[in-house]
């Protein structure tokens, strides 16, 4: 049994919260199926709170279902890894420079307290707070363009590789984390001109410390960083 019943009817947060540890533990792991009825069961919740848990779940990423069939813990191959790197390239780089020209100065102190966590994380080793805080960064930005279609966009299309990064530790936490450090200046400051040099240098770093690698997972696995 992988999971533990609940003492009281759970809400979907609760249940969501309860797999998406189990996914970040290794104790699901990519590719595995889930069952409503056998979650529920488990959980000790209704059918219909376990299904809006995965739904929320599939919106983050974490989740994957395929048409007329089952739900899948998301599992990306290289291709796909490469494919949303070059997505986020055109995409993200835009957000970045459009955060710039809508960030308030109350924006600017949120991204930088979350900067400050995932540099935390970092010099903790703590791989875990890391992706989280990592996750949060990055969907701040979004919001701060003030365009609810490229947020969506964004998180539709770049949120699986973060739940897949989960998985995989960074190979260079300490690294990875600074690499932030120029988009938030660039964010508080409102340098529209300095954004997407921002964005580039953020981007080459990710891609250098080994970022865009994957290998399947009948080989060694590699680590991915964001």
């Amino acid at each position: 049994m992988v999971f533990t019943k609940l003492e009281t009817a759970s809400l979907r947060t609760r249940i969501a919260t309860q797999i998406r540890e189990a996914i970040l533990a290794g104790t699901l792991r990519e590719g595995d199926r889930l069952v409503e009825r056998t979650l529920a069961a488990e959980l000790g919740a209704s059918v219909t709170s376990v299904r809006e848990a995965m739904i929320e779940l599939e919106a983050e990423g974490f989740l994957t279902k395929k048409l007329n069939s089952a739900t899948y813990v998301t599992r990306l191959t290289r291709d796909d890894v490469r494919k949303i790197f070059e997505l986020r390239r055109v995409l993200e780089a835009y957000a970045v420079e459009e955060a710039c020209k809508q960030a308030t100065p109350e924006d600017g102190l949120k991204l930088e307290a979350v900067y400050e966590e995932l540099e935390r994380c970092a010099l903790a080793n703590d791989s875990k707070g890391l992706v989280n805080a990592d996750i949060e960064f990055h969907k701040l930005i979004w919001e701060f363009t003030r365009n609810p279609f490229l947020e969506a966009a964004l998180k539709r299309a770049i949120l699986p590789y973060f739940a897949y990064a989960s998985i995989r530790r960074p190979p260079d936490p300490e690294r990875d984390a600074y690499s932030h450090r120029v988009l938030v200046d660039v964010i508080k400051n409102n340098d529209v001109q300095g954004a997407r040099r921002a964005f580039e240098q953020s981007f080459g770093s990710w891609v250098g410390s080994g970022a865009w690698k994957h290998e399947d997972s009948n080989a060694d696995a590699t680590s991915a960083g964001t």
